[in-house]
């Protein structure tokens, strides 16, 4: 006698022990990255070297594959020399790299914040436009106090940005696998 396909819900159902395992494994790295934060810092500097690194080389196969022109050609290797350059830089001097990573960081939710404002006020008097207002509040709070205390706070942003991070990702894979082991039935 064939066995019954499983049904779609009880195929998520059947992973959500995986699901809830993986949420504890974030919740505790995300603790060890807040407990150790020189450590998760310098590792996000070096993962981020990799990255640009990796990008700078997928950048020169579409700019040899790309069929642009000399003009596009240039710009795209023009990128691909920032990429790997910028990428080696944060690999061979991780500790400024954490500097620049964290200026970065401040920099972009001082854009995203500002972004925020204009978006809020052009949707008013719609529902939910104070919440738009009320992110981009929150999000200039956060910019200016990474960038009032810059460099000398780059360790502990980075870390603790990784660290909640990872503990949020936690909890919501744990209140997933949950819900859903309880919404689905077993396989009969």
């Amino acid at each position: 006698m064939a066995a019954e396909a499983k049904t779609l819900g009880q195929e998520v159902r059947s992973h959500a022990g995986w699901t809830m395992a993986a949420g504890v494994l974030l919740i505790l790295a995300g603790i060890l990255a807040i407990s150790a934060p020189f450590i998760a810092a310098l590792t996000i500097t070096l993962f981020a070297g990799w990255a640009m690194i990796f990008a700078g080389v997928a950048q020169a196969i579409y700019a040899f594959k790309s069929k642009e022109g000399a003009r596009g050609f240039i710009w795209e290797l023009l990128l691909t020399i920032l990429y790997v350059v910028a990428g080696l830089y944060l690999l061979m001097n991780p500790i400024p790299g954490l500097a620049v990573l964290t200026l970065m960081l401040g920099s972009i939710l001082l854009a995203e914040a500002i972004l925020l404002v204009i978006v809020a006020f052009r949707v008013r008097p719609a529902p939910g436009w104070g919440l738009w207002l009320f992110d981009a509040i929150v999000t200039l709070a956060l910019a200016l106090f990474i960038l009032a205390k810059w460099p000398n706070n780059s360790v502990a942003i980075l870390a603790a940005f990784l660290g909640v991070s990872m503990i949020w990702s936690g909890v919501s894979r744990l209140i997933f696998g949950g819900t859903v082991r309880a919404a689905i039935p077993r396989a009969a």
